[in-house]
């Protein structure tokens, strides 16, 4: 029986539907594996991509072990692919840990399989050489990588203990069609300021199309030797920085909005950027103390903007492992040159990093075999964006 085939009629629990790469599983588990999906959605004007989905929708919260419980009963597998956002950093942690007790829970009551979605953040990438599952795990203070970590470690821990079936996915920089960290966020960047290339480009992406790593998770919920182990998914290739960060600027035309720096400019550019207050820092600490001009502006169409400065500036954000710069102010105000934004020192290293993802594991005990290039995921990741209208007029307009 195909992995197809397994999962044909069969009913199976999303969780984290309402984000890029649980979205794009839900969508696949009904248009081509014909499964009988349900969602855990927390806020369900979230869920309007796996709305028009013949779906069934359960509101609830992964923290909520009713809601969980009522979620997985009688599926056959639960996919968790819920990760802890927002400026709490308590709840970020719990969902990443927490949740997973009380979906072991709910799997046990069900005799379903776990697939837990992780990430390439739980290792201590080396600065070359290749990166396999018995990589030294990453150093703690990282709050993603040891929330991350710390929830792959009680998901098997507890599969053991209870008799739970579950894999564990480590995607690492998944990209393509509602992405955003690795999507919009890029273009969002392009379109008007300058982005810092590390040792210019030459540092190892490791991307993963996102129809790479659903295929990984869908092949590790019905392959038989995937139960107790862990899998790092990457892409077939070891683009660089440079040649990922490439393609979303040529989307643009804004190729020369792309700065090669070293990694000790890069790093003595944020040590500048210290000395001088952050306009958006002022901005947002003034909304905090202002209860009446807060509500005021936030419910302005700027204000949405806001919004989203703020989550981007959230600490727990920007220490995820995927975040990949931060937004600066302009240099120069009567500069006509757009800002270069400065980057984290942690950051700086890690795209300097050579690093190269082996995906020998999933290969031979999945049977994964990545289909998209990067040039092919690029392509399809610019119609997308094109459609979305992410590229109206050019960087310059």
């Amino acid at each position: 029986m195909t992995g197809s085939e397994a999962l044909r009629g069969r009913r199976v629990l999303v969780v984290g539907a309402s984000g890029f790469l649980g979205g794009r599983l839900a969508e696949r588990l009904v248009v081509e594996h014909g499964a009988q999906v349900r969602v855990l959605i927390r806020r369900v004007a979230a869920a309007t991509r796996v709305a028009r989905l013949p779906v069934e929708v359960v509101a609830g919260d992964v923290l909520d072990a009713e809601s969980v419980a009522k979620a997985a009963d009688g599926c056959a597998v639960l996919f968790n692919c819920a990760k802890g956002t927002g400026g709490d950093p308590a709840r970020r942690r719990a969902t990443d840990v927490d949740g997973v007790r009380h979906l072991i829970e709910g799997a046990d009551r069900s005799a379903a399989r776990l697939v837990q979605v992780s990430s390439l953040a739980v290792y201590d990438l080396p600065p070359e050489g290749d990166v396999t599952e018995r990589t030294a795990d990453a150093p703690a203070g990282d709050a993603y990588a040891d929330a991350k970590l710390a929830g792959e470690r009680l998901a098997l821990e507890l599969g053991r203990t209870r008799g739970v079936a579950v894999t564990v996915v480590q995607p690492t920089v998944v990209y393509g069609p509602f992405a955003t960290v690795h999507g919009s966020d890029i273009l969002d960047e392009l379109r008007t300021a300058r982005m810092i290339l590390v040792e210019a480009g030459r540092g190892i992406c490791n991307a993963v199309y996102v129809d790479d790593a659903v295929t990984a998770l869908l092949l590790a919920a019905t392959s038989p030797r995937a139960p107790g182990e862990r899998f790092l998914v990457s892409g077939a290739e070891h683009p660089t920085w440079a040649e990922f960060f490439g393609g979303f600027a040529r989307m643009l035309g804004a190729e020369d909005r792309l700065v090669p720096m070293s990694a000790s400019e890069a790093r003595a550019l944020w040590d500048a950027s210290r000395r001088r207050p952050w306009l958006a820092s002022e901005a947002l600490a003034l909304l905090r103390r202002e209860k009446t001009i807060r509500k005021r502006l936030l419910a302005t169409r700027e204000g949405l903007w806001l919004r989203g400065l703020a989550e981007r500036l959230a600490p727990g954000r920007l220490q995820a492992a995927e975040r990949w710069a931060e937004p600066g102010a302009a240099e120069d105000v009567g500069q006509a040159e757009p800002s270069l934004g400065p980057m984290r020192p942690w950051l700086v290293d890690y795209l300097a990093k050579r690093a190269r993802v082996r995906i020998d594991k999933a290969s031979e005990l999945l049977g994964y075999r990545p289909e998209f290039g990067l040039a092919a995921g690029l392509s399809l990741t610019e119609a997308w964006a094109r459609w979305a209208g992410l590229l109206g007029g050019s960087a310059r307009a």
